[in-house]
């Protein structure tokens, strides 16, 4: 553990436990002597997130001394946006003085860049997990979303991106040159590589296939409901099991019930806990990511899927299509399969890698080659020892901040 004391701060929108977030968490209480404070605001544009509060986690010399939930505000989601800034700051504010300040969220920076302008935070660094060219179908919203993208991206000490296509999807959307916003970083999500006990080959159940996510219209899972008459043709008892929830879940089980296939789709629906998330799928042969490439936008091109790491963390080979945008190198070190978006396509595809005994173990063997170098250490040891080390690159405008210089930005807008 690093001797040096450090005071950190994650601020989070978190309906649904945040890896990205969780993880830095995780690795900060784990590597450094700090006193942390996380906190958390619920996602309001999921129906889940009405139901929650805001709250925060205190550790005081990397021990956890109080957790509390705020009071549960219903108002209309923008009061309720303006109740997490006001929230945020005074949490931080009883907190104390504040070394590096993490927000995922592009309206949690705004907290902090005042609180650094005042003297109470050092550095800020702005996490981006994904950059969707349509926010909100309000045009004045979706507007002033990428405004406040801009700002926060110019303003924070560092922006971290899941993936290398946000820069140049900032670029194209809001002329963002990456050469003039050069603090901008690839850290994808990262996973705890020797934490997971994978199974060895010969526990693995080959007639079992799984998906891990939330149940969008995007997500593709309904071609894998699609191509089970298909596979079952061929392996008859084979079983595809479903951990996860959203808008989708009710239209799936009855697109499986119109197939006959409903005894062999399994709807876990949300499993509370990586731990029992990590039992249901452990032992099963596929993961499946089949992002539906005829409705697609930029959802997965500008984001870091969780569930294909989830998958390769345990072993199991992808099946995906061209929309993911890694697809292209789990196919180079042959840890998966790409299929176009027809049920025939996928059905064949799973069945050649489950058939083939020895291939399957060797796309297994590979994923864990592959996977391995996404550790949590590995990935975000460097990008912190840069911010803690007073490495940042400050080439750009904001070297000479004030107040007045951020209201006048801000009034921009």
């Amino acid at each position: 553990m690093n001797a040096k004391k450090y005071r950190f701060c994650i601020v989070t929108y978190e309906t649904f436990p945040n890896p990205i977030t969780q993880n830095l968490k995780t690795f900060l209480l784990e590597n450094y002597s700090c006193d942390l404070i996380y906190i958390l605001h619920p996602q309001l544009d999921l129906k889940e997130g009405y139901q929650m509060s805001s709250g925060f986690s205190w550790f005081k010399n990397n021990k956890l001394i109080q957790s509390k939930t705020a009071y549960h505000w219903k108002t209309s989601w923008p009061l309720l946006y303006i109740k997490d800034i006001l929230y945020t700051l005074f949490w931080c504010l009883r907190f104390g003085k504040i070394d590096v300040y993490f927000a995922a969220g592009n309206l949690n920076p705004l907290a902090a860049i005042l609180l650094r302008e005042v003297g109470f935070v050092k550095e800020v660094i702005y996490q981006s997990v994904d950059y969707y060219p349509t926010r909100f179908q309000n045009s004045f919203l979706n507007w002033f979303y990428f405004r406040m993208d801009k700002l926060c991206v110019e303003w924070s000490d560092e922006t971290w991106n899941v993936s290398s296509m946000i820069a140049q999807a900032r670029q194209k959307k809001m002329d963002m040159d990456p050469k003039i916003f050069n603090r901008q970083y690839t850290v994808p999500g990262c996973v705890w590589f020797h934490q997971v006990k994978r199974l060895p080959f010969a526990k693995v159940n080959r007639k079992k296939i799984v998906y891990r996510g939330v149940l969008l219209p995007f997500m593709g899972v309904d071609l894998v409901i699609r191509a089970m008459p298909h596979i079952l043709k061929e392996i008859p008892s084979l079983i595809f099991e479903i951990v996860g929830t959203g808008v989708e879940e009710e239209k799936l089980k009855n697109l499986a019930k119109s197939l006959k296939v409903s005894k062999s789709v399994i709807f876990h629906g949300f499993v509370k806990g990586r731990e029992n998330m990590e039992k249901v799928l452990s032992d099963a042969a596929l993961g499946i990511a089949t992002f539906n490439t005829d409705i697609l936008d930029d959802k997965v091109k500008n984001s870091d899927p969780g569930k294909i790491k989830d998958y390769m963390l345990l072993g199991m080979p992808i099946i995906t299509t061209k929309a993911f945008p890694g697809s292209k190198y789990i196919v180079k070190n042959r840890c998966g399969l790409i299929v176009s978006y027809r049920a025939e396509d996928l059905a064949k595809t799973i069945l050649g890698l489950l058939q083939n005994k020895n291939l399957l173990k060797e796309y297994r063997e590979n994923v864990v080659k592959y996977i391995e170098k996404f550790d949590c250490v590995t990935i975000l040891e460097r990008n912190i020892e840069r911010v803690l080390n007073g490495k940042v690159n400050t080439t750009n405008d904001r070297s000479a901040t004030s107040i007045k210089n951020f209201q006048n930005r801000f009034d921009d807008l």
